[in-house]
Protein backbone atom coordinates (compact mmCIF):
# COMPACT_ATOMS: atom_id res chain seq x y z
CA UNK A 1 0.00 0.00 0.00
CA UNK A 2 2.53 2.34 1.07
CA UNK A 3 5.12 1.62 -1.90
CA UNK A 4 2.37 3.29 -3.95
CA UNK A 5 2.22 6.69 -2.43
CA UNK A 6 5.08 9.26 -4.15
CA UNK A 7 4.94 12.07 -1.58
CA UNK A 8 6.41 15.22 -2.55
CA UNK A 9 9.81 16.51 -0.62
CA UNK A 10 9.13 19.45 1.77
CA UNK A 11 11.38 21.99 2.02
CA UNK A 12 11.19 24.78 4.18
CA UNK A 13 13.99 27.71 4.22
CA UNK A 14 14.46 30.33 7.22
CA UNK A 15 14.69 33.25 4.72
CA UNK A 16 15.30 34.36 0.97
CA UNK A 17 19.04 32.67 0.89
CA UNK A 18 18.15 29.46 2.16
CA UNK A 19 15.13 29.23 -0.59
CA UNK A 20 18.22 30.26 -3.17
CA UNK A 21 19.94 27.34 -2.36
CA UNK A 22 16.81 25.37 -2.43
CA UNK A 23 15.10 26.67 -6.10
CA UNK A 24 18.95 26.02 -7.10
CA UNK A 25 19.48 22.69 -6.12
CA UNK A 26 16.03 21.48 -7.21
CA UNK A 27 15.26 23.92 -10.68
CA UNK A 28 14.99 21.04 -12.69
CA UNK A 29 12.28 19.66 -10.61
CA UNK A 30 8.72 20.55 -10.41
CA UNK A 31 8.27 22.84 -8.33
CA UNK A 32 5.34 24.15 -6.11
CA UNK A 33 5.52 27.31 -3.91
CA UNK A 34 3.88 26.96 -0.42
CA UNK A 35 1.97 30.15 0.32
CA UNK A 36 -1.13 30.29 2.57
CA UNK A 37 -2.06 26.57 1.00
CA UNK A 38 -5.59 27.78 0.01
CA UNK A 39 -5.12 26.99 -3.65
CA UNK A 40 -2.83 23.50 -3.48
CA UNK A 41 -4.52 22.14 -0.98
CA UNK A 42 -8.04 22.61 -3.07
CA UNK A 43 -6.46 20.76 -5.92
CA UNK A 44 -7.80 17.35 -6.72
CA UNK A 45 -5.21 14.76 -7.36
CA UNK A 46 -2.17 16.37 -5.92
CA UNK A 47 -0.97 14.01 -3.34
CA UNK A 48 -0.25 11.32 -4.40
CA UNK A 49 2.01 13.29 -6.49
CA UNK A 50 1.73 11.29 -10.23
CA UNK A 51 5.49 12.58 -10.36
CA UNK A 52 8.41 11.25 -8.91
CA UNK A 53 10.59 14.00 -8.95
CA UNK A 54 8.26 16.86 -6.94
CA UNK A 55 9.36 19.65 -4.48
CA UNK A 56 6.96 21.66 -2.33
CA UNK A 57 9.18 24.97 -0.71
CA UNK A 58 7.52 26.48 2.00
CA UNK A 59 7.49 29.62 2.65
CA UNK A 60 6.05 30.73 5.92
CA UNK A 61 9.29 30.75 7.75
CA UNK A 62 10.64 33.61 5.48
CA UNK A 63 10.33 36.62 7.86
CA UNK A 64 11.74 38.59 4.66
CA UNK A 65 8.28 37.57 2.65
CA UNK A 66 6.16 39.04 5.56
CA UNK A 67 7.31 42.50 6.17
CA UNK A 68 5.34 45.66 5.72
CA UNK A 69 6.64 49.51 4.48
CA UNK A 70 4.81 52.81 3.89
CA UNK A 71 6.11 56.11 2.62
CA UNK A 72 4.66 59.11 1.13
CA UNK A 73 4.94 57.44 -2.23
CA UNK A 74 3.76 54.27 -1.47
CA UNK A 75 2.93 50.92 0.37
CA UNK A 76 5.23 47.91 -0.09
CA UNK A 77 3.77 44.51 1.33
CA UNK A 78 6.02 41.28 1.05
CA UNK A 79 4.65 38.42 -0.83
CA UNK A 80 3.59 36.55 2.42
CA UNK A 81 1.10 38.95 4.10
CA UNK A 82 -2.38 37.69 4.25
CA UNK A 83 -5.50 39.70 2.49
CA UNK A 84 -6.64 40.50 6.16
CA UNK A 85 -3.06 41.66 7.48
CA UNK A 86 -3.47 44.36 4.02
CA UNK A 87 -6.76 45.35 4.95
CA UNK A 88 -6.21 45.66 8.60
CA UNK A 89 -3.19 48.20 7.96
CA UNK A 90 -4.24 49.63 4.75
CA UNK A 91 -7.70 51.19 5.47
CA UNK A 92 -7.11 54.42 5.50
CA UNK A 93 -4.31 54.27 3.31
CA UNK A 94 -5.34 52.29 -0.08
CA UNK A 95 -7.05 53.02 -2.95
CA UNK A 96 -10.67 52.31 -2.00
CA UNK A 97 -11.19 49.72 -4.92
CA UNK A 98 -8.17 47.79 -3.85
CA UNK A 99 -9.68 46.81 -0.44
CA UNK A 100 -13.11 46.31 -1.66
CA UNK A 101 -10.98 43.77 -4.22
CA UNK A 102 -9.17 41.73 -1.13
CA UNK A 103 -13.01 42.03 0.62
CA UNK A 104 -14.72 40.23 -2.56
CA UNK A 105 -12.61 37.29 -2.92
CA UNK A 106 -12.96 34.84 -0.24
CA UNK A 107 -14.44 34.91 3.33
CA UNK A 108 -12.73 36.35 6.32
CA UNK A 109 -11.63 33.30 7.88
CA UNK A 110 -10.37 32.13 4.48
CA UNK A 111 -8.58 35.77 3.79
CA UNK A 112 -6.96 35.02 6.68
CA UNK A 113 -4.70 32.68 4.92
CA UNK A 114 -5.02 34.22 1.85
CA UNK A 115 -1.62 35.85 0.72
CA UNK A 116 -0.93 38.94 -1.69
CA UNK A 117 1.70 36.65 -3.56
CA UNK A 118 -0.53 33.36 -4.13
CA UNK A 119 -3.74 35.50 -4.99
CA UNK A 120 -2.05 36.73 -7.83
CA UNK A 121 -0.10 33.83 -8.92
CA UNK A 122 -2.69 31.35 -8.50
CA UNK A 123 -2.40 29.67 -12.29
CA UNK A 124 -6.15 28.20 -12.52
CA UNK A 125 -7.59 31.35 -12.01
CA UNK A 126 -7.29 35.57 -12.01
CA UNK A 127 -8.68 37.25 -9.10
CA UNK A 128 -9.85 40.82 -8.99
CA UNK A 129 -7.06 41.93 -6.61
CA UNK A 130 -4.38 41.37 -9.27
CA UNK A 131 -6.61 43.68 -11.64
CA UNK A 132 -7.39 46.04 -9.13
CA UNK A 133 -3.14 46.26 -8.85
CA UNK A 134 -2.63 46.44 -12.73
CA UNK A 135 -5.11 49.50 -12.87
CA UNK A 136 -3.50 50.84 -9.98
CA UNK A 137 0.15 51.09 -11.76
CA UNK A 138 1.63 48.57 -8.91
CA UNK A 139 4.97 46.67 -9.23
CA UNK A 140 6.51 43.56 -8.07
CA UNK A 141 9.42 42.45 -7.41
CA UNK A 142 10.36 39.11 -8.66
CA UNK A 143 13.43 36.40 -8.21
CA UNK A 144 13.75 33.81 -10.66
CA UNK A 145 16.86 31.45 -11.36
CA UNK A 146 19.01 31.29 -14.68
CA UNK A 147 23.05 30.46 -13.77
CA UNK A 148 22.24 32.64 -10.69
CA UNK A 149 19.40 34.48 -8.78
CA UNK A 150 18.20 37.88 -10.36
CA UNK A 151 16.43 39.95 -8.84
CA UNK A 152 13.90 42.60 -10.81
CA UNK A 153 10.57 45.12 -10.66
CA UNK A 154 7.71 44.14 -12.99
CA UNK A 155 4.77 46.33 -14.15
CA UNK A 156 2.23 44.69 -12.88
CA UNK A 157 0.70 44.54 -16.19
CA UNK A 158 4.06 42.43 -17.19
CA UNK A 159 2.95 39.51 -14.62
CA UNK A 160 0.49 38.23 -17.06
CA UNK A 161 0.65 37.76 -20.49
CA UNK A 162 -1.96 39.17 -23.42
CA UNK A 163 -4.64 36.50 -22.27
CA UNK A 164 -3.98 36.80 -18.16
CA UNK A 165 -2.42 34.23 -17.93
CA UNK A 166 0.94 34.34 -15.31
CA UNK A 167 3.88 35.28 -18.12
CA UNK A 168 6.67 35.07 -14.68
CA UNK A 169 9.96 32.93 -15.54
CA UNK A 170 10.55 29.35 -14.74
CA UNK A 171 10.61 29.17 -10.66
CA UNK A 172 10.17 32.68 -10.12
CA UNK A 173 8.97 33.94 -6.63
CA UNK A 174 7.30 37.28 -6.26
CA UNK A 175 8.67 38.89 -2.81
CA UNK A 176 7.27 42.39 -2.77
CA UNK A 177 4.34 44.13 -4.64
CA UNK A 178 4.89 47.92 -4.40
CA UNK A 179 1.76 49.94 -4.73
CA UNK A 180 1.46 53.87 -5.65
CA UNK A 181 -0.50 55.70 -3.20
CA UNK A 182 -2.61 58.07 -5.81
CA UNK A 183 -5.42 60.15 -5.29
CA UNK A 184 -8.83 59.69 -7.57
CA UNK A 185 -11.81 61.73 -7.86
CA UNK A 186 -13.99 58.66 -8.70
CA UNK A 187 -13.14 54.97 -7.56
CA UNK A 188 -15.70 52.27 -9.13
CA UNK A 189 -15.62 48.51 -7.67
CA UNK A 190 -18.35 45.95 -8.56
CA UNK A 191 -17.76 41.97 -8.28
CA UNK A 192 -20.74 39.25 -8.68
CA UNK A 193 -20.42 35.55 -8.30
CA UNK A 194 -17.68 33.54 -6.66
CA UNK A 195 -13.98 33.50 -8.34
CA UNK A 196 -13.52 30.32 -6.62
CA UNK A 197 -16.37 28.45 -6.53
CA UNK A 198 -18.16 29.64 -9.31
CA UNK A 199 -15.43 30.74 -12.04
CA UNK A 200 -17.40 30.51 -15.42
CA UNK A 201 -20.14 33.29 -14.15
CA UNK A 202 -18.56 35.42 -11.85
CA UNK A 203 -16.98 39.06 -13.30
CA UNK A 204 -16.11 42.15 -11.77
CA UNK A 205 -15.36 45.89 -13.51
CA UNK A 206 -12.60 48.25 -11.60
CA UNK A 207 -12.53 51.31 -12.46
CA UNK A 208 -10.75 54.89 -11.65
CA UNK A 209 -10.83 58.65 -12.90
CA UNK A 210 -10.36 62.22 -12.09
CA UNK A 211 -13.59 64.28 -12.90
CA UNK A 212 -13.91 67.53 -14.73
CA UNK A 213 -17.04 69.30 -14.83
CA UNK A 214 -18.87 67.47 -17.36
CA UNK A 215 -16.51 64.60 -17.91
CA UNK A 216 -13.70 62.70 -16.76
CA UNK A 217 -9.54 62.72 -17.73
CA UNK A 218 -7.31 59.72 -16.92
CA UNK A 219 -10.38 57.42 -16.65
CA UNK A 220 -9.01 53.66 -16.32
CA UNK A 221 -10.84 50.50 -16.10
CA UNK A 222 -10.45 46.40 -16.10
CA UNK A 223 -12.53 44.10 -16.18
CA UNK A 224 -11.45 40.47 -14.56
CA UNK A 225 -12.91 37.04 -15.75
CA UNK A 226 -11.83 34.69 -13.54
CA UNK A 227 -12.05 31.57 -16.12
CA UNK A 228 -10.67 33.71 -18.47
CA UNK A 229 -8.40 36.67 -18.07
CA UNK A 230 -8.65 40.74 -17.98
CA UNK A 231 -9.83 42.93 -20.33
CA UNK A 232 -7.92 46.19 -20.27
CA UNK A 233 -7.12 48.25 -23.78
CA UNK A 234 -5.62 51.53 -23.84
CA UNK A 235 -8.41 52.15 -26.41
CA UNK A 236 -11.11 51.02 -24.30
CA UNK A 237 -10.02 53.46 -21.55
CA UNK A 238 -9.67 56.26 -24.39
CA UNK A 239 -12.85 55.80 -25.28
CA UNK A 240 -14.20 55.99 -21.20
CA UNK A 241 -12.37 59.09 -20.83
CA UNK A 242 -14.25 61.33 -23.81
CA UNK A 243 -17.85 60.02 -22.31
CA UNK A 244 -19.91 63.66 -21.78
CA UNK A 245 -22.20 63.41 -18.95
CA UNK A 246 -24.95 63.10 -18.55
CA UNK A 247 -24.27 60.13 -21.12
CA UNK A 248 -27.27 59.25 -23.30
CA UNK A 249 -28.67 55.18 -22.84
CA UNK A 250 -27.32 55.07 -26.90
CA UNK A 251 -23.45 55.78 -25.80
CA UNK A 252 -23.75 53.52 -22.67
CA UNK A 253 -25.14 50.40 -25.24
CA UNK A 254 -21.70 51.70 -27.86
CA UNK A 255 -19.63 51.68 -25.03
CA UNK A 256 -20.60 48.05 -23.90
CA UNK A 257 -21.21 46.73 -27.66
CA UNK A 258 -17.62 47.80 -27.91
CA UNK A 259 -16.38 46.04 -24.90
CA UNK A 260 -18.11 42.68 -25.40
CA UNK A 261 -16.75 43.10 -28.61
CA UNK A 262 -12.97 43.06 -27.31
CA UNK A 263 -13.47 40.62 -25.06
CA UNK A 264 -14.82 38.07 -27.82
CA UNK A 265 -11.84 39.06 -29.52
CA UNK A 266 -9.21 38.63 -27.31
CA UNK A 267 -10.39 36.14 -24.69
CA UNK A 268 -13.49 34.01 -26.37
CA UNK A 269 -16.45 33.58 -25.41
CA UNK A 270 -17.42 34.32 -22.04
CA UNK A 271 -20.93 33.02 -20.48
CA UNK A 272 -24.19 34.61 -21.18
CA UNK A 273 -24.45 35.27 -17.21
CA UNK A 274 -21.16 36.87 -17.19
CA UNK A 275 -21.78 39.31 -20.11
CA UNK A 276 -25.62 40.51 -18.70
CA UNK A 277 -23.67 40.87 -15.40
CA UNK A 278 -21.22 42.95 -16.94
CA UNK A 279 -23.74 45.37 -18.65
CA UNK A 280 -25.30 45.64 -14.92
CA UNK A 281 -22.20 47.01 -14.00
CA UNK A 282 -21.20 48.92 -16.74
CA UNK A 283 -24.57 50.69 -16.49
CA UNK A 284 -24.29 51.08 -12.46
CA UNK A 285 -20.69 52.88 -13.26
CA UNK A 286 -22.07 55.35 -15.49
CA UNK A 287 -25.64 56.09 -13.40
CA UNK A 288 -23.01 56.64 -10.29
CA UNK A 289 -20.45 59.14 -13.16
CA UNK A 290 -23.86 60.53 -14.28
CA UNK A 291 -25.08 61.74 -10.99
CA UNK A 292 -21.94 63.35 -10.09
CA UNK A 293 -21.71 65.42 -13.24
CA UNK A 294 -25.21 67.10 -12.05
CA UNK A 295 -24.49 67.11 -8.16
CA UNK A 296 -23.19 70.50 -6.91
CA UNK A 297 -19.42 70.26 -6.27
Amino acid sequence: MYAELRSPNVHEPQNLAEYTNTIMSYKDNITYLWAGGTYIMSQRGFYPSASANVEIISLGRIEELKHFLRNDRFAEFGSMVSLSKIESVGALLLPKILIQALESTATPLIRDSITIGGSICTPSFRTSIASALMLLDSTAEIRYPKKRIHTKWFPMSRVFDKNGKLSLPQNALMTKIRIPIQQFDYQYFRSVGSPLTDASSSVSLAAVAKMEQNSISSGKLIITFPDKGFCQSRDIDNIFSSLQFPCSESHISSFYSYIITYIRENLGDVSQLQEVRLRGMLSNLIDELNQKSISPL
